[in-house]
């Protein structure tokens, strides 16, 4: 009876790790000793045995599995590490992973929170996205660091805003990566976007369309690239030669293997400013700017310091991008069009926009 018991343990501890081999295993062990014994007694009794473990196991088996499975289903509906997001981060996460984009900050690389600028006085992380109002930002940034001697920020020229005053910001990127990590979790995290296929044309406009001082330097870095890149030889080219169109840069920017690097000023938010793995406390939209702008700096006790100035303050030279969007994007093929669609379509899902009418009726 002891090698019967010791067998009887050895076939439970199998049946708890695989089932069939349990079943197996019971089935060999219930015909040996049930042929082996004259007694029908003992046979019923082994039998009895056999038929109690094997329902035992088999209820326990289930459940665990079911225990496991609605824990396994209640992390896939909605991970332990989101459960204190706000509704505006879970979207995001869900996008995010639509497109198996990362979701946690596994490492901190700096160089990727290069336009993150810092304050530590008032706790205030802010990412820049370039044609989404961030020399006006730069402004206000300037003057909470005390440094420029101004409280209007309109005093303040563009050109020092980007170079000469530059050196009194903080990015994020020079700092090391526990101090970048402690920043993420407690300081108060903003970003401002703006209609993904507006803020392409506002780009083109200002950096090949017109004179402006930066021109040079996009011309130099971009421009002859991209006309030698993307010109179409055999078609009759009407325009300056020298001067890049606007089709040859949709066709670059909807190009999924590019012969040239992107450049802050057209790149996708979600690599800019990494929403999938940083939860911003506030998401302003460009065309809600003022009121978006004035809830932050009220939010945060700043509306006595500084004010946001108003569209008209800030003197933008030029027509309002979206009145032309029509003009521009009737040049471009349609495919082209949803070709430009998927380059930003997770940048249009992510921060709720869709395709601006112009541009729809086009496509």
């Amino acid at each position: 009876m002891k090698s019967s018991s010791l067998d009887i343990h050895s076939y439970v501890a199998i049946g708890r790790g695989n089932r069939q081999l349990h079943q197996m295993a019971i089935q060999r062990f219930c015909y040996t000793r049930m042929r082996s014994s004259s007694s029908q007694l003992y046979r019923i009794t082994v039998f009895a045995i056999i038929t109690a473990l094997t329902l035992y196991l088999f209820y326990e088996e289930k459940e665990i599995e079911g225990h496991l499975g609605s824990q396994f289903q209640s992390q896939r509906s909605l991970p332990v590490d989101e459960s204190s997001l706000t509704p505006p981060q879970r979207h995001i996460k869900k996008v995010c992973r639509r497109y198996n984009l990362p979701t946690t900050l596994e490492k901190i690389e700096p160089d990727n929170y290069a336009h993150f600028i810092v304050n530590d006085k008032y706790k205030l992380l802010y990412c820049q996205i370039p044609k989404v109002a961030t020399t006006t930002w730069r402004r206000l940034f300037l003057i909470l660091t005390g440094k420029v001697g101004i409280s209007n920020p309109m005093a303040l020229s563009s050109n020092d805003v980007h170079h000469d005053l530059d050196k009194h910001l903080s990015y994020l990127s020079d700092l090391p990566e526990g101090e970048i990590r402690h920043r993420l979790k407690t300081y108060y995290k903003f970003v401002f976007v703006r209609e993904p296929f507006e803020r392409v044309l506002s780009a083109f406009r200002n950096k090949f369309d017109h004179n402006f001082d930066t021109k040079n330097y996009i011309q130099t870095k971009y421009e002859s690239s991209l006309i030698r890149n993307y010109r179409d030889k055999k078609a009759k080219f009407v325009g300056d030669p020298k001067k890049l169109s606007f089709h040859e840069f949709i066709d670059y920017l909807s190009d999924p293997d590019p012969f040239i690097p992107s450049n802050e000023h057209w790149e996708q938010f979600y690599k800019l400013c990494l929403p999938c793995v940083v939860d911003y406390d506030y998401i302003g939209k460009l065309e809600s700017i003022q009121k978006d702008a004035d809830y932050i700096l009220r939010n945060k006790g700043l509306d006595k310091l500084i004010k946001f100035p108003s569209r008209k303050e800030a003197s933008y030279g030029l027509r309002k991008t979206n009145t032309q969007l029509k003009d521009y994007f009737a040049k471009i093929q349609k495919p082209k069009l949803h070709q430009l669609w998927d380059a930003y379509k997770a940048d249009f899902e992510m921060f709720n926009y869709t395709v601006p009418k112009e541009v729809k009726a086009l496509m």
